[in-house]
């Protein structure tokens, strides 16, 4: 089973400054960093969209449960 607790690789990725500054900006108003916003966008875009109120909302879905078909 593939361990979805330690992050272990990179991703390099080429912005323009526009998406850049607007990344930043985002990551400002959220309280976070550049590259772990574009972690939660990533992981919203494979897994779903998690409300933020949910009291779970900093626990990793596992993949196996994240797409129950």
């Amino acid at each position: 089973m593939l361990d979805d607790n330690k992050r272990t690789h990179d991703v390099k990725s080429w912005l323009t400054e526009r998406e850049y500054f607007d990344l930043c900006k985002q990551a400002d108003r959220e309280d976070r960093k550049p590259g772990e916003l574009l972690r939660v966008i990533m992981r919203r875009f494979l897994y779903g969209h998690i409300d933020p109120s949910c009291p779970q909302s900093n626990v990793t879905n596992r993949v196996d449960e994240a797409r129950s078909e």
